[in-house]
């Protein structure tokens, strides 16, 4: 027989917890200021200490410049990005969890990880990036991964073992094709991205989610080249054992430059292999149609050379704020392969964003029909 305290526990209803998106509030605060001079030879700048504070969002870093004088000057082409050699996130660990990326690389990882709604950083009010000594834009690192849940935020609260973001600073060589009269001083701002700690109950004593869902779930973007040969080749991606949310391809002539323009020069069609399935097997062009299609407002800019699969495009078919649904499972034995017959000669660059799900009970993962991956029960 039940006793009374039993009876009236079930009798008053439970009050739903606050989610944390719910609880928690957004914050921000410097996070560093430093300027250089780009030179003869490429700048290390930091690693720095990202504040502790809440729930870590991601660093968003501004980039300005001042005095210079352009004369002849005119910028590489994938410059003004190209001012980064390296954009790098730090666990507390030490462990990369962004990058190491060159600033062309950012650039795309912003761009098609979409962590805003309009996540081209040409888009922002005062982007500049057609001087030749006077540009102005910002370059998002990412932690977080989904905005409207806050999946992905990371607990940032010991100063004694911080986050670090490390700058590499390009040549002026690198940076302009032809130097300028005088190169600028260029001006690195990072600004935290946070979320507050939630309190346990709010002002009406509702209960409150203490962290972001799943906490502990992370998300990586990394880096690594293959070399084309002329004609056919089958190339295997090597970061395997997490879902695989964005996979970008840069196609670059043995030169270095991108292949373009448009769809000229490039592999076509193209096909992604998954194991033994061939998930996708169509022209290039198509390719840049679904791109294209899961943009944000208005045109998207397509650049030359770049070829995007993106798993992020769950929740309404436009990329960004997305939940698991299409994330693409693997493990380390896991075959990811692109393969075309009509490449040239040259480099492909492979950026790849990777989450690894908290594992707090295994059993709460599914099994793909293939076996070869899982998926988080979030």
């Amino acid at each position: 027989m039940p006793t009374k305290q039993q009876a009236r526990s079930k009798q008053v209803p439970q009050a739903p917890v606050l989610t944390f998106v719910e609880a928690a509030h957004e914050h921000t605060e410097p996070a560093f200021d430093v300027t250089a001079t780009p030179g003869a030879t490429v700048q290390t700048l930091g690693p720095f200490d990202v504040p502790a504070f809440g729930y870590l969002r991601s660093i968003y870093v501004l980039v300005t410049t001042s005095g210079g004088t352009a004369g002849p000057g005119t910028l590489q082409a994938d410059a003004p990005w190209n001012v980064f050699t390296e954009l790098t996130l730090l666990d507390v660990n030490g462990g990369q969890i962004f990058g190491p990326m060159d600033g062309y690389s950012a650039m795309l990882a912003n761009k098609y990880g979409a962590y805003a709604f309009r996540p081209d950083p040409t888009s922002a009010p005062d982007a500049n990036v057609s001087g030749v000594v006077t540009f102005t834009f910002g370059l998002r690192i990412p932690v977080e991964i989904s905005g409207a849940t806050a999946l992905g935020s990371l607990a940032n609260q010991n100063a004694a073992a911080a986050y670090k973001v490390r700058i590499g600073v390009n040549t002026a060589a690198n940076i302009w094709g032809t130097q300028p009269t005088t190169p600028p001083a260029i001006r690195f701002r990072g600004i935290l991205e946070a979320w507050t700690q939630p309190a346990a109950r709010d002002a009406l004593g509702r209960g409150q989610a203490g962290a972001p869902p799943a906490h502990g779930t992370a998300q990586f973007w990394s880096i690594t080249t293959a070399t084309l040969n002329t004609g056919d080749n089958l190339i295997q991606l090597r970061r395997m054992g997490n879902l695989l949310r964005t996979v970008i391809f840069v196609v670059r002539a043995a030169g270095g430059a991108r292949q373009g323009p448009a769809f000229t020069n490039m592999p076509d069609p193209i096909d992604l292999r998954w194991d033994a399935r061939q998930i996708y097997n169509e022209a290039f062009q198509y390719r840049r149609t679904l791109i294209s299609e899961r943009g944000v407002t208005g045109t998207v800019n397509l650049e030359d050379g770049v070829v995007v699969y993106d798993y992020s495009h769950s929740a309404d078919g436009i990329r960004g704020y997305d939940d698991p649904t299409l994330w693409l499972p693997t493990v380390q034995a896991t075959r990811f392969e692109i393969h075309a017959s009509n490449f040239t000669a040259g480099q492909l660059q492979i950026i790849t964003n990777d989450v690894a799900p908290v594992e707090v009970n295994p059993a709460d993962r599914f099994v793909e029909t293939s076996q070869t991956g899982f998926h988080p029960a979030y």
